[in-house]
């Protein structure tokens, strides 16, 4: 069972690799997620983190991360 500083310690090592990552160079699609709830996915190609929520649930993405999201099932290209 992990306690609350572990997971501290995680989110400080995910934000650190998310500064890692490149900027998105060229297009970008945008995605909408379809569910009525918050969620933050790392997209799989990239490592880049993507918050979607009701009040903002459509974004642009890196088009390599859109792939597998759309696939989910949970992400429609808008």
């Amino acid at each position: 069972m992990a306690c609350c500083g572990q997971g501290r310690a995680a989110l400080a090592l995910d934000r650190a690799n998310a500064a890692q990552v490149p900027a998105v160079r060229g297009p970008s699609v945008r995605i909408e997620f379809t569910q009525p709830a918050a969620v933050m996915i790392r997209g799989p190609a990239t490592g880049r983190h993507y918050q979607f929520h009701p009040g903002a649930q459509s974004q642009w993405v890196d088009p390599r991360d859109a792939a597998s999201l759309v696939r989910s099932g949970y992400f429609r290209l808008t």
